[in-house]
């Protein structure tokens, strides 16, 4: 591999772990504008049990688009949140094959400086325009069948 390659590997890996850590934030702050900027047009996100921690139902929620994704962050069940809310992620494992990147790891949600969810995602990632944007985003509650099933897909590559 030449180093133009390295080179180019390195800064879009950076740039990765930058919007995935720029979401979190944004999501935090109730900045749904930037959040979705983080995230192709025709972005999909997949969660399980978003309700985890707050005593609800249980149960896959299917975001696609922004519309879909803005809708979430402006949802009063999001708002509750703020301003006591904090995405955090890692340790994360990213891999970079041209235009494209996929992110597996752990995120964490804290509400009022207590643990109120844990997962393990894989995030899909494309560059758009010069720009390295979430395509597609699954996250599973650890201790799930699925959440278990979701790290062994991650580690086969």
């Amino acid at each position: 591999m030449s180093s133009e390659d390295r080179l180019h590997r390195i800064e879009a890996e950076l740039a990765i772990r930058n919007v995935i850590a720029r979401y979190g934030m944004a999501a935090d702050c109730g900045d749904v504008e930037t959040a979705l900027s983080c995230h192709t047009a025709d972005a999909v996100y997949v969660v399980s049990n978003p309700r985890a921690g707050r005593n609800g139902e249980a149960g896959d929620l299917e975001l696609k688009g922004h519309s879909a994704i803005g809708d979430m962050l402006s949802s009063e069940m999001h708002q509750s949140l703020l301003p006591d809310c904090a995405h955090t992620v890692g340790p994360l494992v990213v891999e970079v094959s041209g235009n494209a990147g996929r992110v597996i790891g752990y995120s964490r949600v804290y509400h009022d400086q207590k643990l109120m969810r844990l997962a393990i995602n894989i995030w899909d990632m494309s560059l758009d325009h010069g720009n390295w944007k979430i395509a597609r985003r699954e996250s599973r509650v650890m201790g799930e069948e699925k959440a278990q099933a979701l790290l062994k897909k991650a580690l086969n590559k």
